[in-house]
């Protein structure tokens, strides 16, 4: 019995040897598998996120282009506004001297100023006139 139990006992160790690394094997090889998917699964992600900066650098670009338009616009608008004022206030310093000038003329020679307005039942200054002359 001695000489039966003893060529087994290194063969059932053996064989239980090569079962565990084949246990082993089989797990490193799930675990690669598994490692394998995650990384397809990472390169999957940073494809994405490359076609999204992508994307995002373009309608950056497109913004910034826009927005420069906007800003020589209402750098042209702020020119333009610009200039009316000061075309305005010439223009009311011009209206003011006219109206001071206006009344030191009225002050002075007491001009008195009369507005009619002609309607179209009214008679004309000129008919009126050459009424008078003919008579």
């Amino acid at each position: 019995m001695c000489d039966k139990s003893g060529p087994e006992a290194p063969a059932l160790t053996i064989l239980s040897l090569l079962e565990r690394v084949a246990g082993i094997i089989d797990n490193v090889q799930s675990c690669q598998q598994r490692m394998e998917e995650r990384q397809l699964e990472l390169e999957n992600n940073i494809k994405t996120i490359q076609g999204d900066v992508l994307k995002l650098a373009k309608d950056h670009t497109d913004t910034s282009g826009t927005v420069e338009k906007l800003l020589q616009k209402t750098r042209k608008v702020s020119a333009n506004v610009k200039e009316v004022r000061t075309r305005v206030e010439k223009q009311n310093v011009r209206v003011k001297k006219v109206e001071t000038t206006q009344d030191e003329l009225l002050t002075r020679n007491k001009f008195r100023v009369v507005i009619y307005q002609v309607s179209q039942e009214e008679p004309r200054l000129s008919d009126s006139l050459n009424n008078r002359f003919q008579h």
